[in-house]
């Protein structure tokens, strides 16, 4: 079975985005079911609080980057344009701004600027792997070669 990207449509079929939906117990279930690795040190179990730190820091940045989608669509482009902004200083190791930033700039028009953003989620991407399933970049990727193709066909 093909993995699920956390922006896709979640595999229960609740027509929500996989990260709002069933993200969060699938990789629950993952983890329980690894092989535990016996440590030379015993491990340090983190706290409740940092495990709560950590899911809040991702349930901000989703609300964060559907806030700039939603901006984005409601043709709110300044707004959009620095919500993304604030999401590159806040995540600076999460391709999601250069991401909503690209949308921003093709919303305007702007399809070389977008396919610069675009480049800059990809090269983020690739330098945080394990965070990133393999052949995420490839969505960024068609989305330069398309930027790139509508650019060319107008200044030729």
């Amino acid at each position: 079975m093909a993995k699920i990207g956390r922006n896709d449509p979640c595999h229960c079929n609740s027509s929500k985005k996989y990260k709002k939906c069933c993200m969060a117990s699938d990789e629950a279930a993952a983890r329980a079911a690894r092989p535990v690795q016996p440590a030379a040190a015993p491990a340090r179990r983190p706290s409740l609080a940092s495990y709560f730190q950590e899911h809040d820091e991702l349930d901000e940045l989703t609300e964060a980057s559907n806030a700039v989608v939603d901006m984005v669509q409601a043709g709110n482009l300044d707004a959009a344009e620095q919500a993304a902004h604030d999401l590159l200083a806040r995540f600076p190791d999460v391709h999601d701004g250069y991401d909503r930033l690209g949308m921003v700039c093709e919303a305007r028009g702007d399809h070389r600027q977008a396919a610069d953003c675009y480049r800059k989620a990809i090269k983020v991407i690739r330098s945080h792997p394990d965070a990133y399933e393999p052949g995420f970049e490839a969505v960024f990727q068609k989305l330069v070669d398309r930027l790139e193709t509508q650019t060319d066909a107008t200044a030729g």
